[in-house]
């Protein structure tokens, strides 16, 4: 079952998906709705996500340092005899 929501679009959105819609029906003979191709956009862009990002704007390859730096805060430096421990834990 399909969830009804309304989207606002820009004059120009609206026109490149109108144009969209026609450059398909001109290349494949066949004439895909709005939606149809709406919901093809959604599940490309998803498979995309960093070219999407590029298109909106929000988005830049991390420098080294920024990528060391997040990658230290977020790693996890376990016991030295962690496998000792998981061991003692597991088996007593």
């Amino acid at each position: 079952m399909a969830v009804a929501q309304s989207v606002k679009l820009s004059a120009e959105a609206k026109r490149l998906l109108e144009e969209l819609q026609a450059r398909l029906l001109l290349e494949t003979g066949k004439r895909y709705t709005l939606q149809d191709i709406l919901s093809a956009a959604v599940r490309l862009a998803a498979k995309r996500r960093a070219e999407l990002l590029a298109e909106l704007e929000g988005w830049r390859p991390l420098s080294k340092e920024e990528a060391e730096s997040l990658l230290d805060e977020y790693s996890f430096e376990g016991p030295e005899e962690s496998s000792l421990e998981v061991d003692r834990v597991l088996y007593g």
